[in-house]
C-alpha cells in the first residue's frame, strides 16, 4: 500500500506531453483520444500514458474519452522552454512522490542520496511498481524541471540548487 498521497507516475517522456498539448492547441483544445491515436498511428496504450501524465500535471482532463486542454496546459503550450520548466517544476513539487524525495533530500547534509537508497525507498513506497523504471522517470522529469539531478558516475541522486 503506497504512503498517503504518494502515487506511481507513468513511464512517459515530457516531450510527448508537450506534443499532445501542441496537437490539442491546433485542434481547438479538444479531441477524441482514439482519433488522436489513429491520426498519429500511435498505440493507444502508449497514448494513454501520455494522457495520464498530462492529466497528473494538470494540463488536460479526459472526460468521456476526449482529451481537453486545461488552462494550465494552454499556458504551458504558449510558453517558451524556460517557462515550461518553471510550470512543470511547480507541478512536480505538488506531487506526493516528488515532494517526498524533496523532503528526504533536504534532510541530507549534501542534499543527495545514493541511487540504491532511492530504489529502496521506491520499493517500500510503491511495492507494485518497478523501482528502476520509476527512478528513471523521476530523474527525467526532475532534470527537465531542474528539480533533481543524477550523477551516473557516482550513482548519486541530488536536489538541484534552488
Amino acid at each position: 500500500m503506497p504512503a498517503t498521497g504518494i502515487n506511481p507516475i507513468p513511464d512517459c517522456q515530457l516531450t510527448s506531453v508537450f506534443g499532445l498539448l501542441e496537437l490539442l492547441k491546433d485542434r481547438g483544445g479538444r479531441e477524441d483520444g482514439y482519433k488522436i491515436a489513429r491520426d498519429l498511428q500511435f498505440n493507444f496504450s502508449d497514448l494513454l500514458k501520455v494522457m495520464k501524465t498530462a492529466e497528473i500535471l494538470g494540463f488536460v482532463s479526459t472526460p468521456d474519452g476526449d482529451v481537453v486542454i486545461e488552462p494550465l496546459g494552454q499556458k504551458c503550450v504558449e510558453s517558451d522552454v524556460n517557462q515550461r520548466k518553471l510550470i512543470v517544476r511547480e507541478r512536480l513539487k505538488q506531487l506526493g512522490l516528488f515532494a517526498y524525495f524533496m523532503r528526504l533530500l533536504h534532510g541530507q547534509e549534501n542534499r543527495s542520496l545514493q541511487k540504491e537508497l532511492v530504489l529502496e525507498h521506491l520499493a517500500m513506497l510503491l511495492p507494485n511498481e518497478p523501482p528502476e523504471k520509476l527512478f528513471s522517470t523521476i530523474v527525467n522529469w526532475g532534470r527537465f524541471a531542474e528539480l533533481f539531478g543524477y550523477n551516473k558516475d557516482e550513482d548519486r541522486f541530488y536536489l538541484d540548487q534552488e
